[in-house]
């Protein structure tokens, strides 16, 4: 479905009186990232799951800061009958549910965070942002795919990388692929995520889902958060809604309700 500024992904029953999920993918991600986990771990629930502002099909415009991103948000849940909803954000998409709530928590009644980055090592995110800028594409999707596996997709089933490269890579006139990004707006989202980390609304249900093998959950986030939030490491790499589904989906159940 194709909106006014994002295109959104909608799962699950289009009945009044479904309860509403809105999902929001990380950097370099998209909304039909969450179609698996939606089908099988969340039945009866409308999933509405955004591509970001410079991501995939939805417009590659600046601004990228996160206010801008949270607008879109607000938007996207308003266009789609109003809140308040649920929020799951991974990793960025932690950072702007966080904010949003923060800014209309009208919106929202409850927060799942899936390895949310917020306060991260500016230092980090400046590499990062180079490295997105030098290596931005590939010779072949098998030179994607290894690229994923040598990361924090190392533990996700086949079938689910095989997804991403299916709906999320593309060949350009160069004969190059590359994911379907704006390489300026990913490398704007990494000085972004340098910013001091926003809290959950202490009025919130709120879990955070802590990767053990990952390294986005920093202290210094973790400071930010009120006290009623629930924190819990879970075995998995960054990608943790990919890598166990059925632990996210469980959490999630609990707080849609």
């Amino acid at each position: 479905m194709i909106g006014d500024m994002l295109n959104t992904h909608v799962y699950g029953p289009d009945a009044p009186g479904a309860p509403t999920v809105l999902a929001i993918h990380g950097v370099t991600g998209h909304g039909a990232r969450w179609r698996r986990f939606a089908d099988d771990e969340l039945p009866g629930v409308r999933v509405l799951a955004p591509d970001l502002r410079g991501h995939a099909r939805s417009t590659w415009a600046p601004p990228w800061h996160l206010e801008q991103h949270v607008a879109d948000l607000v938007e996207v849940i308003e266009r789609h009958g109003g809140g308040p909803v649920t929020v799951i954000g991974h990793s960025l998409g932690g950072a702007l549910a966080c904010r949003l709530a923060a800014t209309r928590p009208d919106l929202v009644r409850a927060l799942l965070l899936i390895d949310p980055a917020q306060e991260l090592d500016p230092e980090m995110c400046g590499t990062i942002a180079d490295q997105t800028i030098e290596f931005f594409d590939f010779a072949s999707p098998e030179e994607a795919k290894q690229e994923k596996r040598s990361g924090a997709w190392a533990q996700v089933p086949e079938a689910v990388i095989d997804d991403e490269i299916a709906e999320h890579l593309v060949r350009r006139d160069s004969g190059r692929w590359e994911w379907d990004i704006s390489c300026a707006a990913v490398a704007a989202l990494w000085g972004e995520l340098a910013r001091p980390a926003v809290g959950a609304p202490s009025s919130l249900p709120t879990v955070l889902l802590r990767a053990d093998r990952a390294h986005f959950v920093t202290d210094a986030q973790l400071a930010a958060m009120p006290g009623g939030v629930e924190v819990v490491a879970v075995p998995a790499d960054h990608m943790v809604a990919q890598e166990i589904p059925a632990t996210v989906g469980e959490y999630a159940r609990r707080l849609i309700g």
